[in-house]
């Protein structure tokens, strides 16, 4: 009871902060449900049109929220990031045509509309807004209130608020906060009978990831609507709604994606565990349906680098040789993309190199008994002797990453100071910032090898950089990584798809690669490469995964080899290096890193052509302006 008490002291106090009245401000929490463009072209000529087009998305589990606070005053209503309060919004009440309610039509009861256009605006825009701790009427009459004194000069909307004050006090008192209301989502047909301990703790990952998963597809959705609003526009000024796509675009933290692929490998765990007693669907089913996140991960992540890393929880024997026995040939494909941390169990780890004890975090708070996982086989199978200089491992924030070991002291390295902004133009090249500082790890060209924070590695031009001594080199080394930051600077601004990874592709320049750059000056010994005709089909980091597929065909590769890689897109194609492509692809990933590497080359030359024609293109037009 006393927990139970605690749990509505802040739940209270959570409500208290987020809706509250101050004089004439007045401030609500809601959740963002969408944004539509009044255009005949797109079947919205009119509010009925959007509240359609808004039950369609929900019948088909499209609407993901995004929680924000509004805030209503004498002269506009605002919208704030709940977290950091900074303003997202600002529509002036002239800018206000029109506001109503929508009840009980969707899975969300209490909705608020507001229809908004600026004198810059062409098109107005419909907000929907889901009113999740009080009630949209609340709001409705709030804002309808300023409209009307703003509009007629009146003072109806101290006594409105008097009357929403008197609400919000009493449902303070005696009503715990509504949650979102959870949609039932694929996931439910893969929800397990909970018949002991470890299949609640199954049904709780199976939740988290699904939650995860519905965050991906906010941001691209977020990003979409942000690239089509951008594309449309005039100038580069911020116009109306963008400030919520751009808080709905953010992406998840590398924490975040960090804990989804834990909770992947626990439910891989259990699902083996518990393989006899599920039925309807059966544990090999919900293997399938789990892979589906794992993709969307790779592809948000745009290479399988941040999964490799992921140790922690262990992978037990019998997990492993259930998902091998289980997985079709694409899902085997990914399967062995991720690398040892996946594909070895536990018992096959060298026993200093074994991950700590891995106790979820779940996000409805339910905290399982620690002794169920100490003494599950992912956390107790013998492990083997410990190999010698090998690698290392780093625990941090609860989080385990593995690495190559480093060849010297952390005193011994050099560091450089980053000059200016760089952005990365190719996958050889590492995106930098002003005042950045990372360790130099080759500086004998005019193109130096840096590797940042979060471990990732590639070229930048010796001109931008100043070699700096630490006070304490520690402070660059541990952590590699920072699980609470994006796993990106690129993030910013950019689609899921590209921007996700194409930093992390910066760590692909590896022995081979430098042979490349070099101009291939090392004799290679004598192959018996199959001869084949030099295709058309193009290949570049932007084709997608018919393009790849269209390109390893024209190439004429193997139908298993084609089946495998045609999963993936050119960037990740592109990230991926002889030995990865030789565990995909047996003997013939030789071939195919060939081929990659002679396309690569051809996108470098073809690049540094169209630049060179840029200039004399520029170049001869201020000539002719004179």
């Amino acid at each position: 009871f006393q927990l139970m008490d605690g749990t509505l002291k802040q739940q209270r106090k959570k409500y208290s902060n987020s809706n509250v009245i101050m004089q004439e401000t007045s401030q609500y929490h809601v959740q963002h449900l969408s944004t539509f463009i009044m255009d005949k072209s797109e079947s919205i000529a009119t509010v009925d049109d959007a509240i359609k087009k808004l039950k369609l998305l929900d019948s088909k589990d499209k609407i993901w929220t995004q929680e924000m606070l509004l805030q209503v005053t004498d002269k506009s209503i605002k919208l704030l990031d709940s977290e950091t309060k900074e303003e997202l919004e600002i529509f002036p009440l002239a800018t206000v045509h029109h506001c109503q309610t929508l009840l009980n039509q969707t899975r969300y009861p209490s909705i608020l509309l507001l229809v908004c256009q600026d004198s810059e605006q062409h098109k107005p825009d419909i907000h929907f807004f889901y009113c999740d701790e009080v009630e949209a009427e609340m709001v409705h009459a709030d804002i309808d209130s300023a409209l009307g004194d703003n509009t007629c000069g009146k003072k109806m909307r101290p006594q409105t608020l008097k009357m929403n004050q008197e609400k919000m006090k009493h449902h303070r008192e005696s009503i715990i906060p509504a949650s979102e209301p959870r949609s039932p989502g694929p996931g439910v047909k893969g929800r397990v009978a909970a018949t002991d301990m470890k299949g609640q703790i199954l049904n709780c990952a199976l939740d988290d990831i699904e939650i995860f998963v519905a965050r991906l597809h906010k941001v691209a959705e977020a990003f979409a609507q942000l690239n089509q609003r951008n594309r449309s526009k005039k100038n580069k000024k911020r116009g109306p709604a963008e400030g919520m796509l751009t808080l709905r675009a953010k992406p998840p933290s590398e924490g975040e994606f960090i804990d989804c692929l834990q909770k992947l490998k626990l439910s891989f765990n259990l699902l083996a565990k518990l393989k006899k007693h599920i039925q309807n669907p059966s544990a090999a089913e919900l293997v399938h349906f789990l892979f589906g996140p794992l993709e969307l991960i790779l592809q948000s992540c745009g290479s399988p680098e941040l999964p490799r890393v992921v140790i922690s929880p262990h992978l037990s024997r019998d997990a492993v040789d259930f998902l091998r026995g289980h997985l079709t040939p694409k899902e085997m494909t990914i399967f062995e993309l991720l690398g040892d941390c996946w594909t070895r169990p536990r018992a096959d780890w060298p026993k200093d190199q074994c991950a700590p004890l891995y106790v979820p975090k779940f996000r409805n708070g339910w905290e399982p008994p620690v002794e169920l996982f100490r003494s599950s086989p992912w956390e107790t199978e013998s492990a083997g002797a410990p190999k010698k200089g090998t690698s290392c491992v780093y625990f941090l924030a609860g989080h385990v990453f593995f690495f190559r070991s480093f060849s010297t002291s952390p005193a011994s390295r050099k560091y450089a100071k980053i000059r200016y902004h760089f952005v990365a133009r190719n996958a050889n090249e590492l995106s930098v910032l002003q005042d950045e500082v990372l360790e130099v790890l080759e500086d004998d060209k005019q193109w130096w090898k840096l590797r940042n924070r979060s471990g990732q590695a590639g070229y930048v031009p010796y001109n931008i950089l100043d070699v700096v001594k630490l006070e304490d080199p520690h402070a660059f080394i541990d952590p590699p990584y920072s699980p609470g930051a994006p796993y990106s600077p690129s993030y910013r601004g950019q689609s899921p798809s590209s921007s996700l990874g194409h930093s992390q592709q910066m760590d692909k320049v590896n022995d081979e690669l430098l042979m490349l750059i070099t101009g291939n000056k090392i004799q290679q010994p004598a192959r018996n490469f199959k001869v084949v005709r030099q295709s058309a089909v193009p290949l570049t980091f932007d084709s997608n995964l018919a393009e790849v597929t269209n390109w390893l065909n024209a190439k004429g590769f193997s139908k298993p080899t084609v089946e495998r890689l045609g999963i993936l897109t050119g960037a990740q194609l592109f990230s991926l290096n002889k030995d990865n492509l030789k565990a995909v692809c047996g003997d013939e990933g030789s071939r195919v890193y060939s081929q990659i590497t002679v396309q690569k080359s051809q996108l470098e030359k073809s690049r540094g052509d169209s630049e060179l024609q840029e200039i004399l293109i520029k170049q001869q037009e201020k000539i002719a302006s004179t």
